[in-house]
């Protein structure tokens, strides 16, 4: 077995995922079914929107990354860009698709395609080029982020070195709630700081805010009144209905810009949080770590966003 691999042999057949048969193979179970890969890959495309901080996060610079926004050099954020060092790796967009015959031509051996919005068609086709990994289960993109960092680490026979690493995730967001004491109990709302069609994009309660729930935060049940389909879309007449339960409001704001176009809003000046000072506002990096919600982008979070939260409490 390749040394450094924190994997435990076993006999073919294991159900444990993340182990190595006696062959030195792993296979990664996910929707389209299983994916047999032979040994420890070292030319990985990462096909999908966040798949690349899976992969630096365990060691493994993959050789093409997909972009999907913000402009990022070479589609890492900054939160990552530090695990890419001085490699250049190819830039692929999902705007028509995944690019087949360009990550063909890379010649890969594992394409990573947990957040990629695979079917089985395409599926099909990338597994003639290599081994290929599909997301877990039915979401084709944005599935919960430890469910695709797992199927990666397995897949990149590093399993348990991921396992490590959402732990700490899960610990150092734990802690600050410790620290914070003043944050328990406190009814708190993520919202994107643009309409679309004229309604606002409320993160749903689950595990997009379970990062919140181990900080002692809350949601307010006014949320949960407007999920559907895992999704919260909020008309702008509404939006004082449902934010004015809360606590504080953090607003995913990606530019100055943005932000003064928001604050100018009146549908803004006239929730309760604005009244009472309690907005934050993340600015795009940490937008954009709100958005990728990987195991890297989480650290960042942790790092900045529960400060922002204190102030806006005190």
């Amino acid at each position: 077995m390749t040394a450094g691999i924190a994997l435990t042999t076993v006999a073919c057949g294991s159900d444990k995922p993340g182990t190595v048969a006696d062959d030195g193979s792993v296979t990664v179970k996910h929707a389209f079914g299983e994916t047999k890969i032979p040994s420890a890959p070292k030319r990985v495309v990462s096909a999908g929107f966040t798949e690349q901080d899976d992969l630096l996060a365990v060691g493994v610079v993959p050789v093409a990354i997909t972009d999907w926004f913000g402009g990022e050099p070479f589609a890492v954020w900054p939160w990552a860009q530090p695990k890419l060092g001085t490699a250049q790796p190819v830039v692929l967009n999902l705007y028509d698709g995944i690019e087949v015959d360009r990550i063909a031509a890379l010649k890969p051996d594992l394409i990573v395609a947990t957040n990629a919005g695979l079917d089985q068609d395409t599926y099909t086709k990338l597994s003639a080029i290599a081994p290929t990994v599909a997301q877990s289960g039915q979401s084709a993109f944005f599935e919960p982020w430890k469910d695709q960092a797992n199927t990666i680490g397995q897949a990149v026979f590093k399993f348990d070195e991921m396992t490590k690493l959402i732990a700490d995730v899960d610990a150092k967001f734990t802690d600050v709630g410790k620290n914070n004491p003043t944050f328990n109990g406190k009814k708190i709302v993520i919202v994107s700081a643009t309409t679309y069609q004229d309604s606002y994009d409320v993160t749903p309660p689950g595990w997009r805010t379970e990062f919140l729930t181990q900080m002692g935060f809350a949601t307010p049940d006014s949320v949960n009144a407007v999920v559907k389909d895992d999704r919260a879309q909020v008309p702008r007449a509404k939006l004082a209905s449902v934010l004015d339960a809360a606590d504080v409001v953090v607003w995913k704001t990606q530019s100055d810009e943005e932000q003064g176009t928001l604050v100018a809003d009146p549908t803004f000046t006239a929730l309760k949080t604005t009244k009472n000072n309690r907005n934050v506002f993340t600015g795009k990096d940490l937008a954009g770590a709100l958005a990728f919600t990987s195991v890297l982008s989480y650290q960042m979070v942790a790092d900045r966003l529960p400060q922002m939260i204190a102030k806006a409490l005190t």
